[in-house]
């Protein structure tokens, strides 16, 4: 049995070895540390997700930037995933960064097995520099007025020859009728525009809206490799989609989504527990199909099918 999913599983089949460096262990308050994690092995690499790390909240930290080098083989794709983190300690002290537990599931041994970082020691100290501050002072330049009081002219006061107008187009009702449709379509205009911009200043919202477009286009791709016979790129192209699209419908950044708080949120959101099972089904079989190079087309062609009905299924029911 291959026991109880662990909490920080990081959705990978296969082996893996985890590998971190930091590259000073002494600076000053403000500067930059790189903290490197690297992942290395043989399995579904492309979709591990970011360690998570637990610093103190006096060390800022930004999101990893994220590189690898990987290599598909009749073995699945091997090779390594780094995360590379920017931390920058805004108090002096002595801190530490522990050690991160990364979980996943051997595919010879049949068990989740968890890997364990080397702790690290952090000194910042404080800085001897003192901030300066510059300040510029603007003015008015002296062409601005150079010709202040000659550009005035006086009012003429002969009255001349004035004729009353017959047709004053200000007295005619069309004038009010026009003036009020343009009134009333620009107001229509600058509150469909606002709407506009309200809708997209929300990145998530955005992706929401779009995910089932996405994750269709996506789809589209698997299907080709599946027309080209590429099975290995079919299978890849699947997780994609389904991953991706529980990111952008679920509001859960690819860096802290796995299958536990995935199935989580769609629990929450109301999704019925027959489809679940099916996303469930579909992932285990992508990720054990690339082990496995007896998996004929027609399995590919109902996992296609499958994916496809799972991402209507829940766009139908949360929108």
């Amino acid at each position: 049995m291959p026991g109880v999913q662990p909490s920080d599983y990081s959705g990978v089949v296969g082996k893996l070895d985890i590998k971190a460096t930091v590259n000073k262990e002494s600076v000053k308050v403000n500067d930059a540390v790189t903290y490197k994690v690297t992942i290395s092995g043989n399995g579904n690499l492309r979709i591990a997700s970011a360690p998570l790390l637990k610093l103190s909240p006096n060390i800022e930290v930004y999101d990893p930037k994220i590189s690898d080098e990987l290599k598909n083989g009749l073995n699945g794709t091997t090779g390594r995933k780094t995360f590379e983190y920017l931390m920058i300690p805004r108090h002096d002290g002595d801190f530490t960064i522990p050690p991160i537990s990364y979980s996943y599931f051997n595919i010879a041994s049949g068990r989740y097995e968890k890997l364990t970082t080397e702790e690290f020691h952090l000194n910042a100290s404080k800085s001897n520099e003192k901030n300066t501050g510059v300040s510029v002072y603007g003015g008015v330049a002296k062409e601005d007025v150079k010709y202040l009081g000659k550009d005035i002219r006086f009012v003429k006061s002969d009255p001349g020859n004035l004729k009353e107008s017959g047709n004053i187009f200000l007295s005619k009702q069309s004038f009010y009728t026009s003036y009020a449709f343009a009134l009333l379509a620009f107001l229509v205009i600058l509150f469909l525009r606002r709407e506009h911009i309200r809708r997209n200043s929300d990145l998530s919202m955005v992706k929401n809206r779009k995910a089932g477009k996405v994750a269709i286009k996506r789809l589209q791709l698997a299907s080709a490799c599946l027309k080209n016979e590429e099975i290995d790129q079919f299978y890849d192209e699947i997780l994609k989609a389904l991953w991706g699209y529980l990111s952008d419908k679920l509001n859960i950044p690819v860096s802290d989504l796995t299958r536990t708080n995935a199935i989580a949120a769609l629990q929450e959101q109301g999704i019925d527990e027959e489809n679940i099972s099916n996303l469930s089904k579909i992932l285990d079989t992508c990720e054990f199909a690339r082990f496995a190079p007896s998996s004929s087309g027609s399995e590919a062609a109902n996992i296609y099918e499958g994916s496809s009905q799972f991402i209507k299924s829940v766009e139908n029911l949360i929108g």
